[in-house]
């Protein structure tokens, strides 16, 4: 079975044309900015909404591991390693004040969701995004389901921090049509600090997709605190123009969309008090990349 934590239709962000997005559940980095961290564990989790909640009370009642608790500052919310993703409290509540994240899919119920709007990929050039979480530590299962698609025509793409061994990537470059790869710092250390994973892999994964696959995009989230420095970002710049054989880059400016969901899992936002990146803050890099003869531009295009 497959744990997937969100299936997104009509996607327009994520490759090219209009596509279906498969988010893995399942990560092996902890980047702290993370907009998605209900994607990090592969246990089923309930995700908690306090601005629907009556406080009645009734999650507690009927939670079987005791997991529900009340806390001052999050509220009703879920003690995770407890908690077996039965989805007991989700059921009782009648203000749809809890949800179930994650949910166990085979093969065929994915086909099924996939080919249900292939007429749209056809008319779009769209297709099928491999995303997560991190979707390669599922990699046997995207292979899968990627041959399948292969078969029918559609087109596929992957988004992955390549945090893994080459081998797994090996294994689905002849069924992956276009890679996003994020390179997230260039310096180890640092990298280390703010994602609990370092860069040799990754840099050499990255070097070595180039090598072999001629559809690939580096993607750089912009963060502040991070990486949001002239220094940095033109070191990582250099590193894909001097390194790699990719031309395409994507610059993602940091946002606090994703801060809401820390809160309804009970977990400290690290990034509070940081503002949102705006795209003119980055044109400095894009002239930069433009210079050396990148293709380079500002958000998921």
């Amino acid at each position: 079975m497959i744990n997937v934590f969100d299936i997104e239709r009509y996607a327009t962000k994520d490759g090219p044309g209009i596509r279906t997005v498969l988010f893995f559940k399942g990560c092996n980095l902890r980047c702290s900015w993370c907009q998605n961290p209900e994607s990090w564990s592969f246990k089923k989790q309930l995700m908690y909404y306090k601005n629907k909640c009556s406080g009645c009370g009734k999650c507690i009642e009927v939670c079987p591991e005791g997991a529900v608790f009340l806390s001052e500052k999050y509220g009703f919310i879920t003690d995770h390693d407890a908690c077996t993703g039965c989805g007991r409290c989700a059921d009782a509540c009648f203000f749809d004040a809890r949800r179930v994240v994650g949910q166990d899919y085979d093969i065929e119920q994915l086909m099924k969701v996939v080919l249900a709007d292939r007429h749209f990929y056809r008319e779009s050039g769209g297709g099928v995004t491999f995303s997560g979480g991190e979707p390669l530590l599922q990699h046997r299962e995207v292979r899968e389901i990627a041959e399948r698609c292969r078969a029918e025509g559609i087109h596929t793409a992957i988004e992955t921090a390549a945090a893994v061994d080459w081998q797994i990537i090996e294994s689905l470059l002849d069924v992956i049509d276009l890679f996003y790869v994020d390179l997230k710092h260039i310096d180890n250390a640092e990298h280390l600090k703010y994602t609990g994973v370092g860069m040799e892999k990754i840099l050499a994964n990255i070097t070595g997709i180039s090598r072999c696959h001629d559809n690939v995009v580096v993607r750089i989230p912009v963060i502040p605190g991070v990486n949001h420095s002239e220094k940095t970002v033109k070191h990582m710049l250099d590193f894909i123009y001097r390194e790699t054989a990719i031309r395409k880059v994507e610059l993602l400016p940091f946002h606090r969309l994703g801060s809401g969901k820390y809160d309804g899992l009970g977990f400290e936002y690290p990034w509070a008090s940081f503002s949102n990146v705006e795209k003119t803050e980055c044109a400095g890099y894009t002239d930069y990349g433009r210079m050396l003869g990148l293709d380079i531009g500002i958000g998921a295009v």
